[in-house]
């Protein structure tokens, strides 16, 4: 690794007692040369002769400012939760090893990583990169992925998955079925349905007792406030009510057609409540 082009130091950082993991720290001159050498047959070697010796796959991710700057725009990052059934770690462990070796030779593939579940955790994680929305989602709906999930369906519980593209990240899953974050305007819209009655009372209720105060200290109070309830009691219960429209696939098509109509029935009704609070 230090004769290619660019290459300044390599770094083994060994296990410590809050991390598990063993880190490798290669640093080069440039982005640029860090990618070069990343896709270079030498480093691939270096890889498959380390796979045998690493428990849960390798990360490999490049780090400094631009490279975080060139990931925001051209990354995407699925992080799945895996309940197994007692007794099948090791079972699992041979899958996640199957599923890795074919997950690598899909287009647009940057790495991956599982970890078994600490003391107080129930699942396994899986941190999953591909370089883009549309190569990561070509691997999650891929036939080759459903049918080793369906391989592994004795060994598993059930599965949580996250998508970490979308741009409402902790408000809306990405689909466990599909591995696909719901459309976004969709999820703005019930984003606009929970939040309008919040500002609403708020300037009714909240504003009259703030005047005192500094306007941006006022409005920081009232943000933080609508913030809060936005995205603990009521967008959970938009998402549930409203989920047959977010994910339409395997929902009965009346139903789906029906949501946007509910919707703006319920846009209407917020409206007509408030119409003359202020």
């Amino acid at each position: 690794m230090l004769e290619s082009p660019g290459s300044e130091s390599f770094e083994l950082l060994p296990p410590t007692p809050d991390q598990d993991e063993t880190a490798a720290v290669a640093r080069f001159a440039t982005v640029d040369a860090a990618r070069v050498w990343r896709h270079s047959e030498d480093n691939q070697n270096l890889i498959d002769e380390a796979k045998p010796l690493v428990e849960g796959g390798l990360l490999m991710q490049l780090t400094g400012r631009a490279a975080i700057e060139y990931y925001i725009q051209h990354s995407a990052t699925e992080v799945i939760i895996t309940k197994i059934k007692a007794g099948s770690e090791d079972d699992y462990r041979r899958f996640a090893a199957r599923i890795q070796k074919v997950q690598e030779t899909f287009p647009g593939y940057i790495g991956s990583f599982v970890q078994p579940p600490h003391q107080k955790e129930l699942g396994w994680t899986t941190v999953l990169r591909f370089d883009s929305v549309g190569h990561l989602n070509a691997w999650m709906t891929s036939p080759q992925r459903a049918e080793l999930l369906k391989e592994a369906e004795p060994l598993i519980v059930g599965f949580e998955a996250q998508r970490v593209d979308t741009s409402f990240p902790g408000w809306v899953a990405a689909d466990p079925a599909t591995g696909r974050p719901p459309s976004i305007w969709k999820t703005a819209t019930l984003v606009l349905l929970t939040l309008f009655p919040v500002v609403m009372l708020e300037l009714k209720f909240l504003n009259p007792h703030l005047r005192g105060l500094p306007p941006s200290v006022a409005t920081f109070i009232g943000n933080a406030i609508s913030v809060a309830l936005t995205t603990w009691p009521l967008m959970p219960l938009a998402i549930r009510a409203f989920r047959p429209w977010l994910f339409p696939e395997g929902q009965p098509p009346a139903l789906v057609r029906a949501m946007p109509v509910i919707l703006v029935a319920c846009y209407a009704i917020e409206i007509a409540i408030f119409w003359r609070l202020l």
